[in-house]
């Protein structure tokens, strides 16, 4: 019998890998690859403190969501996020593309999940 449990009580003190939820533009995205980038019409870069928080949801680190479209941002790094989610998955965690504004550079970046193999 112990030497059944054995087994499965490594299994269960594996680690578990999870998925990258969001991409950061600059650092490595494995689940994500960058289609484009592109600076905004008549953006300058943001003189704003990194601390700053410019979005309401900023304290509460959550999502806001319309419909199945969905906003996170990202307060220490000065990230916006936006993407839709599939209709009637009641899932609010990207699927296909996530669009992604830097505030300090002015720049967009549009990313896709990677197919998983």
């Amino acid at each position: 019998m112990k030497r059944l449990l054995l087994p499965v009580a490594l299994l269960c003190a594996a680690p578990t890998v999870r998925a990258q939820q969001l991409p950061v533009p600059g650092d490595k995205n494995p689940d994500w690859a960058l289609e484009k980038s592109e600076a905004r019409p008549n953006a300058e870069p943001s003189d704003v403190l990194s601390g700053t928080d410019r979005m309401p949801n900023a304290m509460q680190r959550s999502i806001k969501s319309i419909g199945n479209r969905h906003y996170h941002w990202d307060a220490s790094r000065q990230l916006a996020y936006e993407w839709q989610s599939r209709l009637g998955s009641g899932s609010v965690a990207p699927d296909k593309q996530v669009r992604v504004r830097e505030e300090r550079t002015g720049i967009a970046y549009v990313y896709r999940r990677r197919a998983h193999q």
